[in-house]
């Protein structure tokens, strides 16, 4: 049988479209099997898993809390992603690892929708890591789900109310409802439902290369 041509081409939002109904049919299998606590824990695995396929080698994304050189702690944060070049994993748990302020680039809630409730818990998980000594001034937080309560229609106008409100260090820089669109904001911006993994990936590299590289932890200081 002769072989194609390869083109020299790839569409790449398609590649993204077909990884997202397959992530959307995998989320929606887990909750014919699973109970709820194992039903979340489940989904977290599914956000780190692609984010361990699409972000560059320099970072790495997991269940942690944060803490810094003065024994302060963040609450736990469903999927940090930091440094993972320099970053030691101190005290590794069943629960996440605690891992040193300054190594953290962005943290995000996982949740099965988006909503006003969920977008605010975000934003205080986020200020629970952004009010440690050493963190990122510039720490970047988000929200990962499925869908939102809002009717896609609405979607927009809800979302732009609902981030309005959140005070800077609460604020929520973005976040993806799989089925609804991701979004980023500062302007905000929200992409089609049939593009929100691409947006949401591509997005979040372009935010964290601006960031630039993390500081260094003097570990030291927090054995003092």
């Amino acid at each position: 049988m002769p072989r194609h041509a390869d083109s020299g081409q790839i569409n790449l939002a398609e590649v993204f479209r077909r990884i997202q109904t397959e992530m959307l049919a995998q989320l929606s299998v887990g909750k014919l099997f699973e109970h709820s606590p194992s039903q979340g824990a489940a989904t977290e695995r599914h956000w780190q898993d692609l984010f361990a396929r699409y972000l560059p080698q320099r970072y790495r994304a997991g269940s942690v809390f944060v803490i810094d050189r003065h024994g302060c702690r963040s609450r736990q944060i469903d999927l940090a992603i930091f440094d993972n070049l320099t970053s030691p994993q101190l005290f590794p748990d069943a629960a996440g690892a605690h891992i040193p302020a300054e190594s953290v680039y962005a943290v995000f809630e996982i949740k099965a929708t988006i909503s006003k409730r969920w977008l605010r818990d975000a934003g205080e998980k986020a200020a629970s890591v952004r009010s440690l000594c050493g963190a990122n001034p510039k720490l970047l937080s988000g929200l990962l789900a499925t869908t939102s309560i809002w009717n896609p229609a609405n979607f927009q106008d809800n979302l732009t109310r609902a981030l309005g409100v959140l005070p800077p260090l609460r604020r929520v820089d973005i976040g993806c409802a799989l089925q609804h669109g991701s979004f980023e904001r500062s302007p905000l911006k929200i992409s089609r439902p049939e593009d929100s993994l691409i947006f949401l990936i591509l997005c979040l590299v372009d935010r964290l290369h601006a960031l630039g590289p993390a500081t260094p932890a003097k570990m030291s200081d927090y054995f003092k």
